[in-house]
């Protein structure tokens, strides 16, 4: 059931690899550096998944998902973070704002594979 993803992290390496990791699950990915770019991207590509780092320049990812949450014109794709934050206030936060999942890091293949699966994207 593979779609467009749609991965936001300001780290080249962690894009690379979550990118090499979705290709791997058959989505087509489409990579964001920013907050605000994931923005425009998720108004213009329609994904089925976004996979977001917390702490992004300009916009945090919180704030990206609160965006897309509060806009009922998105096609309100999954959104899942990965992120090395373990504070539980924020993840609680995350879920309680609408995230679908949170991975922390370091993540591998197995991970990612058994989140989508969960989350019916595989």
């Amino acid at each position: 059931m593979a779609g467009k993803c749609i991965v936001v992290d300001d780290s080249q390496t962690i894009r690379m690899l979550l990118v090499k990791i979705m290709e791997n699950f058959g989505f087509n990915v489409i990579e964001a550096e920013s907050g605000e770019e994931a923005l425009e991207l998720c108004r213009r590509e329609n994904p089925n998944l976004i996979i977001s780092d917390w702490r992004l320049p300009l916009m945090d990812g919180i704030d990206v998902l609160y965006k897309i949450r509060g806009d009922r014109r998105l096609s309100q794709p999954k959104f899942m973070f990965c992120a090395t934050m373990s504070d539980i206030d924020n993840i609680r936060m995350a879920l309680d704002g609408g995230a679908d999942d949170f991975i922390m890091r370091p993540f591998d293949e197995e991970i990612i594979g058994s989140k989508l699966a969960i989350l019916g994207l595989l």
